[in-house]
C-alpha cells in the first residue's frame, strides 16, 4: 500500500527535473511488479497452514517456525543449562535469544510471533529450575565490541562522550534506614 505513495510523492516532487518521464516510466515497473510479489507472499501467508508453535511439556521445549528452519527444534527441558539475550550491536542491531545445551550445542528462539517469554521461562524453570535465564526477560545485554566502539567514537565523537557520561552516572542516594538511624552490629 505504500508504493502507490511513494509513486504519486515521487511525481509530485520530480516530475520538473530532466529525464523524468523515463525514470518514471521504469519506477512504475519497478512498483508494480514489487506489489505483485508482496501481494503473492500475503496471499501464501493467507492460505499455508503452516504456523508459528512454541510450547514446553515435562519431556519437550518444542519451537515450530513456518519459514525459518533455524529457529526450529525440539530439545529435552533437562538439556538446557541456560538461556541467555544477547545484542549484537554492528552495522545493524540484532537480539538474540539463545538457548545453550549440555552437549555444547545452540539453538536460537524466534523473536518475529508475540508469546511471552516470562510465562515461558516460568514453565521452563518449573520443569528444569536449573536453567540459568536473564535478569529480565524484556532486556538484552550487550557485550562491547572494541571495533564498533572505535567505529563509534570516530563517527559520533560528541554524542559517544555525551552517552558514555551518562552511563557513567550512578546514583548517589542511599536506601532509607528502618533501624531508626542506629548502626546495630551483631
Amino acid at each position: 500500500m505504500l508504493i502507490p505513495i511513494l509513486l504519486f510523492a515521487f511525481h509530485y516532487f520530480l516530475k520538473d527535473k530532466a529525464n523524468f518521464s523515463d525514470v518514471y516510466e521504469i519506477a512504475v515497473k519497478v512498483g508494480v511488479a514489487a506489489m505483485v510479489v508482496l501481494f503473492g507472499i500475503f496471499l501464501w501467508f493467507m492460505k499455508s497452514k503452516e504456523k508459528f508453535e512454541i510450547y514446553v511439556t515435562e519431556n519437550e521445549f518444542h519451537s515450530h517456525h513456518p519459514m525459518f528452519k533455524d529457529w526450529c527444534f525440539s530439545v529435552h527441558p533437562k538439556d538446557i543449562v541456560e538461556i541467555e539475550h544477547h545484542l549484537r550491536v554492528d552495522s545493524t542491531a540484532m537480539t538474540n535469544i539463545n538457548v545453550h545445551l549440555k552437549d555444547g550445542t545452540r539453538v536460537q528462539i524466534c523473536q518475529n510471533y508475540p508469546f511471552s517469554r516470562k510465562k515461558l521461562y516460568s514453565a521452563l524453570g518449573q520443569v528444569n529450575p536449573d536453567i540459568r535465564f536473564p535478569d529480565n526477560p524484556n532486556v538484552f545485554k550487550h557485550t562491547p565490541n572494541e571495533a564498533v566502539e572505535k567505529y563509534a567514537e570516530d563517527r559520533f565523537p560528541v554524542t559517544t562522550k555525551v552517552v558514555k557520561a551518562a552511563l557513567k552516572i550512578t546514583p548517589t542516594r542511599k536506601a532509607p534506614r528502618h533501624d531508626g538511624g542506629r548502626d546495630n552490629h551483631d
